[in-house]
């Protein structure tokens, strides 16, 4: 069975420390059995065909895990494929969440784009240089023509107090441009409030399409006519590597996700993959739970989507629609609610779990 979020809601659940409106767990786990008895170059091979969801990420942490050899250029790679994530959330879930019609043009073509395509980006998501949005963010957002800012227009005006949370041990990519220069006056004026949290997203698209430049700009020495896929120095971020022998994590579009393998005698004994996803589910208060009725710890997932849901006003699903789009699980989601007038499960706000659908295998 291929794992799915589930995202139970009741607004009704009497109030309490351990009585959040939601309640979120993942039902099934990444199917690692079938890597087990391989030789590690062979699992290595189907690790990028069975989590084909930010497999470049994937692949480079199961093989630091394993201790192969992982070329230079996956730095970029991962990178290239983290802005292409970042770009369907902003250009599909986003719109999706806040009613706008499909953004058929501007998702044309997203999934070959490469570091040949940078300017394309940054003319789709940003309308404007990434370095002139960084050096103010609020004067892009409240100008710009673009998809993403229109969205961002209208989040502007939220309860600053819905959705929001702190970045301290938060297991999203949020962790990577927390401290970052560009975001430090609207998080002293707002917190990490929702709106806040979809400029994160806008300041590491930003960053990325700044450092990749360079990176295509030096392999081309400096005249910018390469289209080669090759890392250099100018990517200061490590974005895989190696704790310790078995233990191997890479930077992916939701976080940082690591791989953990016992290998014994050339062959893989066993295999686990953990993920942002899974720092984001409630923890059941008692091992044997594992029912909708079973006690819980509530998890980031769901103390951040109660929060956006607030009181359950008229603007409610859009806020946890968004709020499911910054926490990004990558997962199909499965909604279950008392709330009649909320969908039941796959169809919500303007596609409420658009945020969280990708298919394949991905977590």
């Amino acid at each position: 069975m291929m794992p799915a979020l589930v995202i139970d809601h009741d607004p009704h659940r009497p109030e309490g420390a351990n009585s959040p409106v939601f309640r979120v767990r993942q039902r099934g786990r990444l199917p690692t059995h079938w890597l087990k008895d391989r030789r590690p170059a062979e699992a290595l091979a189907m690790v990028g065909c069975l989590y084909n969801l930010c497999a470049a990420a994937q692949t480079a942490a199961a093989a630091s895990a394993m201790g192969l050899a992982v070329p230079a250029a996956q730095h970029t790679d991962i990178q290239c494929e983290v802005l292409r994530e970042h770009a369907l959330v902003m250009l599909r879930d986003w719109p999706g969440a806040m009613g706008h019609p499909a953004a058929g043009n501007e998702l044309q073509g997203l999934a070959s784009m490469g570091l040949a395509d940078l300017e394309e980006f940054e003319h789709r998501l940003l309308a404007q240089r990434a370095n002139r949005v960084l050096a103010d963010l609020s004067a892009w957002w409240s100008a710009s023509p673009s998809l993403p800012a229109q969205v961002l227009r209208q989040t502007a005006d939220w309860p600053p107090g819905a959705g929001r949370m702190e970045a301290v041990n938060d297991p999203s990519f949020v962790r990577r441009v927390a401290s970052d220069p560009s975001l430090a006056p609207l998080i002293a004026r707002h917190g990490w409030s929702l709106h806040v949290r979809m400029l994160a997203r806008v300041v590491e698209v930003a960053r990325l399409i700044e450092g990749l430049r360079g990176v295509r700009d030096d392999a081309a020495g400096g005249d910018g006519t390469s289209r080669s896929g090759t890392c250099s120095a100018s990517s200061a971020r490590a974005w895989f590597g190696r704790s310790r022998p078995g233990d191997g994590w890479a930077e992916a579009a939701l976080g940082r996700l690591w791989h953990q393998v016992d290998c014994r005698d050339g062959r893989v004994m066993a295999y686990r993959i953990h993920t942002p996803t899974d720092a984001m589910l409630d923890t059941p208060l008692a091992d044997d739970h594992d029912d909708d009725d079973g006690g819980c710890q509530p998890g980031f997932l769901a103390r951040l989507l109660s929060s956006a849901y607030g009181s359950g006003d008229s603007g409610a699903r859009q806020r946890v629609a968004i709020a499911l789009s910054c926490a990004d699980p990558c997962l199909p989601v499965v909604w279950q609610t008392t709330d009649m007038t909320w969908p039941a499960s796959q169809q919500a706000v303007g596609d409420i779990n658009a945020a969280g659908e990708r298919g394949g295998q991905h977590a």
